[in-house]
């Protein structure tokens, strides 16, 4: 009994122990498998209608576009500002799938077997398969290749052709969707009868007018008291002007740039020096170059035209000859003369090119050397190239490129061009693919020159990196406030330099390049925060984070200026209202009243509502104020966008009634038309309540 009593009287102690273990073990399965609960913000690069998109997901579908992209541009890489597009056309393209599948699958709307097969191989195929079965001789579109094609797409052991021919029907079958979708919508437009009498009005009611104009710049801003009440009241009736659809956020920030000292520019000095002697010497021009130079050798012959006046006395020396130092731009370069040769101006080539296919060169090269040699054999080589070159341009003119310039081609091309002899059918790889290529003509020959180049740019040494990160780090843990640093920029007659309304997907701002780091220090910091010591290329940057805007109706704080600025103009607008109407009692002409108010008489032809537009600018009030008035002089001034207006009219032409109203019908509905694809998707993407985390991953 005295074990079971142990046992009992223990029991709420083990059932303590055994839960806290129970809780040791969700907390650490969760941290470890990266669960939703725990991590899923961690994996997730956004979320739309409630659906998360996963960093894996996004990232899977970027890669894809990358591959696409480098087939396309025929480049192996993509630069960085190339992949932030990227995956900007990724995310939209996510987004718009996403969404519009909703409306698709509630709509009922999707494409059949039959008609993917009419569009692919039947009677009406899409422009992409036309334009890529269509053929070269006849230029007419042939089915049966696409039977062919997809007969021998399975012979691709890598399964690569059939993948792009599924992407491709996917992508076909989307569109076709998505048109189905838009149509249906365009075919629901209906323009009513008032809506045409009321365009035609717009369009077509015509005011001429002579007027005077009180500018609202005229009297500066500061002479207009504004209370906070008059603020909120303003900002309360206007709420919607001040709506934003994204989260954006503003700095300061001050800039020591790294210059090279006095210093650094004698070192770069000395340096092209010693190898300017050693450069007299060398017997491999290129070879000591890449070695020694900060810029890699390249092979330009020039004409004297081409050289400028440091070097152009190298035209009329021998070979060997060195020029230099010279300094040109933020670089001091060594020129030698390398070589002499006789080149012509210009040279007559056609060409096959064969692209390859997955990148097998191997096999675009084969088939070049296979129409070569039946070239050699007496094949004709303009009509060989109507029905194999790839370039669809020359293709169709025999691969004839005409007479062209040297460097006007890529390099290969050229050089092969410009070094061979009439009647050579050289064959060279670009990143087009492989070219047959067949040198016909040369233009005249006159003599160029060889020159290579040895430079040393003038760099700042660590030394002076050292010293301006100093003076930046300095500057950074003295002002540690927003006060401090506004001080202190005042005190040291610093430079200070905004960048507004950024987001948090923004790569580069203010000008600052690569300035990735500041935009997330932004988001993460509060209103005032001053942040550390940026480095960005040869500059440091101090930050101060002054606004932050969420997106939404943005707070009072947040537009205080520009409510300010409108409330401003309130007051001017019924400030000259009030003083114009005075001298309009006593006025008997609009000449009469500008003499009195010291104002100038200008005039307006044609204004209607559809165009409403003065010397001062756009005036839609005005314009509509018009409607109203009578013809003659109007005792009343008038507020609008600009200024204020006192207005003469002298002519109303008013709108003929129509007699078939269906080509202004058709106008005002092809309008609304055109704007459908882009605004439907602004509709439902604005309901689509969308998260997008891409800032935590790039």
């Amino acid at each position: 009994m005295s074990i079971l009593e142990k046992i009992r009287t223990k029991s709420g102690l083990l059932v303590g122990i055994i839960a806290l273990a129970l809780v040791i073990f969700v907390l650490e399965s969760a941290l470890d498998s990266g669960n939703r609960f725990f991590s899923s913000k961690k994996t997730m690069v956004g979320e739309v209608l409630g659906k998360e998109i996963s960093i894996q997901e996004f990232e899977a579908k970027v890669e894809k576009a990358v591959e696409n992209e480098k087939a396309r541009s025929g480049k192996p890489t993509i630069d960085e500002n190339m992949m932030d597009n990227i995956r900007n056309q990724v995310w939209n393209e996510v987004i718009m799938d996403r969404i519009l599948k909703v409306q698709y699958q509630d709509l009922g709307i999707a494409v059949s077997k039959d008609e993917l097969f009419d569009m692919v191989q039947g009677k009406n195929p899409h422009p992409s398969v036309k334009q890529a079965f269509t053929n070269p001789q006849t230029g007419v579109f042939d089915p049966n290749q696409v039977i062919q094609f997809l007969k021998n797409m399975d012979k691709d052991e890598t399964g690569a052709t059939k993948e792009r021919w599924i992407n491709f029907e996917q992508a076909v079958k989307q569109e076709k969707i998505a048109n189905k979708f838009y149509t249906m919508i365009k075919k629901g437009i209906y323009i009513t009868k008032a809506e045409v009498k009321r365009a035609n009005i717009a369009q077509n009611k015509t005011f001429k007018f002579t007027y005077a104009s009180q500018k609202y710049f005229s009297v500066p801003d500061s002479i207009f008291k504004v209370d906070e009440s008059e603020l909120k009241k303003y900002y309360g009736e206007n709420k919607n002007k001040y709506n934003q659809d994204y989260d954006s956020r503003s700095i300061e920030f001050v800039s020591f740039d790294v210059n090279p000292s006095d210093e650094d520019r004698n070192a770069a000095m000395q340096d092209i020096l010693k190898l300017g002697n050693e450069f007299a010497l060398a017997t491999n021009d290129s070879e000591f170059v890449n070695i020694n130079s900060d810029s890699k050798f390249q092979e330009k012959y020039f004409s004297k035209a081409e050289l400028s006046k440091n070097i152009d006395t190298l035209y009329s020396s021998s070979i060997g000859k060195i020029v230099g130092p010279y300094l040109e731009g933020n670089t001091y370069k060594v020129a030698k003369l390398s070589k002499i040769k006789m080149v012509p101006d210009s040279v007559k080539a056609r060409h096959i090119l064969v692209k390859a296919i997955n990148g097998d060169m191997l096999k675009a090269r084969a088939k070049a050397d296979s129409l070569k040699k039946l070239i050699k054999a007496g094949a004709k080589f303009d009509e060989l190239a109507r029905v194999n070159s790839e370039d669809p341009g020359s293709g169709a003119k025999g691969g004839d490129l005409g007479y062209f310039k040297e460097g006007m081609m890529v390099k290969p091309f050229n050089d092969a061009c410009f070094n061979g002899n009439v009647g050579d059918m050289p064959i060279v790889e670009s990143q087009f693919g492989i070219h047959l290529i067949e040198v016909m003509a040369k233009g005249k020959e006159s003599k160029k020159i060889l020159v290579s180049f040895l430079d040393r740019q003038i760099d700042a040494s660590s030394k002076t990196f050292g010293l301006i990160f100093q003076q930046a780090s300095e500057f950074a843990g003295k002002n540690t406030t927003e006060e401090l640093f506004n001080k202190s920029i005042e005190e040291k007659k610093l430079a200070k330099i905004p960048a507004q309304n950024f987001r948090n997907t923004d790569k580069n701002i203010g000008g600052l390049e690569n300035s990735r780091q500041v935009v997330k220090w932004a988001f993460e910091a509060k209103k005032g925060d001053v942040s550390k010591v940026f480095e960005l290329n040869n500059k440091y940057v101090i930050a101060v984070l002054t606004e932050e805007k969420d997106k939404g109706i943005l707070p009072l704080e947040a537009v205080k200026k520009q409510v300010e600025f409108e409330v401003i103009k309130e007051k001017k607008a019924e400030k000259f209202i009030n003083e114009l109407n005075a001298k309009l009692s006593a006025s008997n002409s609009i000449q009469d009243f500008a003499a009195k108010a010291n104002l100038t008489v200008d005039s307006a032809k044609n204004v209607t509502f559809a165009s409403p537009y003065l010397s001062s600018g756009r005036e839609l009030s005005l314009a509509g104020e018009l409607f109203g008035l009578k013809k003659g002089f109007n005792k009343k001034a008038l507020k609008g966008e600009n200024a204020v207006y006192v207005v003469d009219i002298y002519e109303v032409q008013e709108a003929a009634e129509l007699k078939d109203p269906k080509t202004l019908t058709e106008q005002i509905a092809n309008q609304i038309k055109q704007r459908v694809d882009y605004e439907v998707f602004e509709a439902l993407k604005q309901n689509a309540s969308i998260e997008d985390n891409r800032a935590t991953f790039y």
